[in-house]
């Protein structure tokens, strides 16, 4: 429960203020201790929490409205900056959760990460199909074009 707590934690403070880096600092001093301290016996806990503490500080910088990063993107390619906002964070956030899960997943089982990873890759390649999909229904667009055998023209 720990990595996923963290990975939250350092989620909302990188959101709400912009930074990464500023994230990275402020909650791994906190955060290495303490899966230190709960972990004990298994030393495996302080790579994943520190693991959690900068995925999280770079999805909130990567979604934040306030950060450079995401202010300089929009600037230089000429997109209205709320708009690329909201493109990155549906994106963003569906990684954010199938992470907390399989961080919730390994905490539970520990089961080895060399299992999990594939397992997150597909179920995040799944989930953008399936996602892609649905907003294109929604909005009433081919999301994928299927190209018969005779008819191979564009």
């Amino acid at each position: 429960l720990l990595p996923v707590v963290v990975l939250l934690a350092s989620a909302f403070i990188a959101f709400s203020t912009g930074t990464s880096w500023g994230t990275m600092a402020i909650v791994t001093p906190i955060a290495v201790p303490l899966a230190w301290s709960v972990g004990g016996a298994t030393p495996a806990l302080l790579p994943v929490a520190i693991g959690t503490v900068f995925s999280g500080a770079i999805f909130g910088d990567h979604c934040s409205p306030i950060s450079d990063t995401t202010i300089l993107s929009s600037t230089f390619t000429g997109a209205d900056h709320i708009d690329h906002v909201r493109t990155q964070i549906y994106y963003a956030t569906t990684v954010l959760i199938v992470a907390a899960v399989l961080l919730t997943v390994w905490g539970a089982t520990r089961i080895t990460p060399l299992v999990l990873l594939p397992i997150g890759v597909v179920t995040l390649a799944g989930l953008v199909y399936v996602l892609s999909e649905f907003d294109a229904n929604r909005k009433g667009v081919a999301a994928t074009r299927t190209v018969r055998a005779g008819n191979r023209s564009p």
